[in-house]
């Protein structure tokens, strides 16, 4: 994935466009992609993610969380 499809992707999950990506937000996406079998796997991944811990990810989290 390149940065601009990165920046999009980040982007449609944003839903409140604050430039941050929730649980709510990403569990809602995963939903969405039909991963509801395997959401709270999902969303653990993701707060491993959030390495500063404030409970959202920030484009750079994201950028981690995807590779």
């Amino acid at each position: 994935m390149n940065e601009a499809e990165l920046r999009t992707l980040f982007a449609e999950i944003d839903t409140d466009g604050d430039g941050r990506i929730s649980v709510v937000e990403l569990a809602e996406r995963f939903k969405a992609e039909g991963a509801q079998g395997h959401l709270s796997e999902e969303v653990k991944k993701a707060m491993v993610a959030d390495v500063n811990h404030d409970g959202v990810l920030d484009l750079e989290e994201f950028r981690t969380l995807l590779k």
